[in-house]
């Protein structure tokens, strides 16, 4: 585990150089004793799941989907890939706009993937999720908004 939450870290150090407003704020680690205990982020109530299951607002899907692929287009352009986009890593805030969460699979483009390896159901079943790709990101996208035209939740 606390090498995953390095990961991550050293993913979010490289994205807080440079904030999107439809990317997470980072506030850096929680140390105690020596060791990072946890990240500190910007907070928010509702994943993407969530909001639309429990009926807590209603978004606009072509500007929501212009947001967030605002802030992939922007973590791209950092030279990283999030290689887990899904409802449940998307957070919504005030005026039901998209705010990309959940950095654990967040890599630079090209360097190999741990443990974490993206969401079933989200990701190209075909593909090769061993290496940090921006294909995956475009992937999920697409996955995104063919499923918000028609929400299927789990249970």
């Amino acid at each position: 585990m606390p090498g995953l939450i390095l990961e991550e870290a050293h993913a979010l150090q490289i994205v807080s150089q440079r904030p999107h407003p439809n990317i997470i704020g980072y506030h850096g680690c929680r140390v105690r004793r020596g060791r990072i205990t946890g990240l500190v982020f910007d907070r928010y109530e509702n994943d993407l799941n969530h909001y639309l299951k429990d009926g807590i607002g209603t978004i606009d899907k072509e500007a929501f989907m212009a947001a967030l692929e605002s802030a992939v287009h922007h973590l791209h352009s950092l030279g990283m890939a999030h290689n887990d986009i899904n409802p449940a890593n998307i957070m919504v805030g005030e005026g039901g706009v998209p705010v990309l969460v959940d950095f654990g699979s967040c890599r630079e483009v090209g360097h190999k993937m741990t443990t974490s390896r993206g969401t079933p159901g989200w990701v190209d079943e075909e593909d090769d999720y061993t290496t940090s790709e921006e294909r995956h990101d475009v992937f999920a996208l697409g996955k995104i908004r063919t499923w918000l035209g028609n929400p299927v939740f789990d249970c």
